[in-house]
């Protein structure tokens, strides 16, 4: 098997961090919303923070990163994460977001990956009065991008702040361009024909360009990022030009998208699945089932995975050739399966 590199960091595995400190910004009697920053990682591998580092023009003094380094002096190169959450006033407010890597040494930036990781951006935000809200977002080599969304039920709050990506050389030679045809979730900058939910994912309708082949994958560039995907599976079933025929797309299944109802498309942009979704509607939002597990699209039931086959996911297909059914652990169905 392929191993993927341990650089990744994306809503779907961030900490859930108990609050233990509530920084209180406004006198008690004014309605407040509480908003929670978040991290993924720690120890001496490091960890991705997302933080409010201001708030209506003001700058904040402490978060999550702050208490962290704070709690991991005396500990060397020991990164202890600490969670933290401040009140906020209700109501209509401008916050800086902000999303970066960090190490517990600073002398670990120098020679470890991902400490360049950053970025950073102001949105408005409409908080509403007793509600929880939490500070997310991807940090990785393909994607920087940090939002708000509601603790309870993950829905994001404002904008995305996005880091956009490097321009493209467009004299480089390419072999195929087109769209990616679904939701491809990646580690590093790998893109296994596992497509291992749970990860952070590349959002279907990314310009994707073929650069070239190498042994069971290729070489591509998504939005403007180097990338490669591959057959860690799928070798004996199809070829690395069928898997990559496959995926790439010649027109945008953005404009299918949007013909679907707003419940299939807010799970879609999720990477999520509905009870009732056609074939189309959840190999875009979940992408093709493995080949090895799966010998044709027109089976009964599709058999997905999370990372290192943890947790076992089969989609259960009815006779009106819609979802029936997602037979997966409690927690993760939770997770898997959009309601509206």
């Amino acid at each position: 098997m392929h191993r993927r590199q341990l650089l990744s960091f994306g809503v779907a595995g961030l900490m859930a961090l108990p609050c233990v400190h509530v920084q209180a910004s406004e006198p008690e009697h004014q309605p407040s919303a509480v908003v929670a920053d978040s991290a993924l990682g720690g120890g001496r591998s490091g960890a991705a923070f997302f933080f409010v580092s201001e708030v209506n023009g003001t700058p904040l003094a402490r978060n999550i990163l702050v208490a962290s380094r704070a709690a991991s002096v005396g500990h060397g190169a020991d990164l202890q994460v600490r969670p933290f959450a401040r009140a906020l006033p209700a109501g209509r407010s401008t916050i800086k977001l902000a999303a970066r890597f960090a190490y517990a040494a600073p002398i670990q930036t120098l020679f470890q990956a991902g400490a360049d990781y950053a970025v950073e951006g102001v949105v408005e935000v409409e908080l509403r009065p007793g509600t929880r809200y939490r500070v997310t977002g991807v940090l990785d080599a393909f994607r920087r991008e940090v939002w708000l969304v509601e603790d309870a039920t993950d829905k994001r709050v404002g904008s995305k702040v996005v880091d956009p990506a490097p321009a493209m050389d467009e004299s480089a030679s390419r072999l195929g361009e087109g769209f990616t045809c679904c939701n491809l979730h990646y580690e590093g900058d790998w893109i296994s024909d596992a497509n291992w939910k749970g990860l952070p994912f590349i959002p279907a309708g990314s310009r994707i360009f073929l650069k070239g082949f190498g042994r069971h994958r290729a070489e591509v560039i998504i939005e403007g990022r180097s990338m490669r995907v591959g057959l860690d599976y799928g070798r004996e079933r199809e070829t690395r030009e069928g898997f990559v025929a496959k995926i790439m797309a010649k027109e945008d299944p953005k404009l299918r998208l949007a013909s679907f109802s707003p419940g299939v498309q807010e799970a879609i942009r999720s990477a999520k699945v509905m009870i009732g979704m056609t074939r189309e509607q959840v190999i875009m939002s979940m992408g093709f089932p493995r080949t090895d597990l799966n010998k044709s699209l027109d089976e009964p039931d599709w058999t997905y995975h999370t990372q290192d086959e943890q947790e076992k996911i089969v989609l259960v297909w009815g006779p009106d050739q819609r979802l029936k059914d997602v037979e997966a652990p409690p927690s993760l169905k939770r997770r898997l399966v959009h309601v509206e």
